[in-house]
């Protein structure tokens, strides 16, 4: 009588077992086909500013051709009706491309001059880091503009090149 008790317990067992794995596998199909790619926001978000960062830069160097020589421009932003919102001094290199301190404080200067409003994305901090390969004597520094998530662009100041974006 005790082994047969010992028997059904243990096919039970396995029915328990095989059910839960059963349900495991059935819930993982229907995540994968119920699942709608949604966009994620905050790169969407991000990809927005990187598109005003980089028509900053082309309009601070052709504003910068105008007026020089000067290291300083000031730099008019407008909102989508055309109406002035913000005015930024932006410092430019000989070049006549937005620049700043060779360091992470300098870059996040030219973001904040640029974008015209803090190093944040969708309530995510953006991080503004300098680097550098001065190897060969030549101008080869960057700021890195990122998401903790990964995405990135960059900007070469002394050449006034970006970067697209980087997932």
């Amino acid at each position: 009588m005790k082994k047969n008790k010992e028997k059904i317990s243990s096919t039970a067992n396995l029915i328990k077992a095989a059910v839960a794995i059963l349900f495991a596998i059935s819930l993982g199909v229907a995540v994968n086909v119920l699942h709608t790619g949604e966009e994620d926001t905050t790169t969407t978000a991000f990809a927005t500013q990187l598109g005003t960062f980089k028509r900053h830069v082309v309009s601070s160097h052709w504003q910068w051709r105008v007026r020089q020589p000067t290291t300083m421009i000031m730099l008019i932003h407008y909102d989508e009706k055309g109406n002035e919102v913000n005015r930024k001094p932006v410092r430019m290199n000989h070049e006549g491309w937005p620049t700043a301190d060779l360091s992470d404080p300098g870059c996040e200067k030219i973001w904040k001059s640029l974008v015209a409003s803090p190093l944040r994305v969708d309530g995510f901090k953006v991080h503004a880091r300098y680097y550098a390969e001065l190897d060969e004597g030549e101008d080869n520094y960057w700021c890195r503009y990122s998401l903790s998530r990964g995405a990135h662009f960059d900007y070469y100041p002394a050449t006034g090149s970006v970067t697209n974006l980087n997932e």
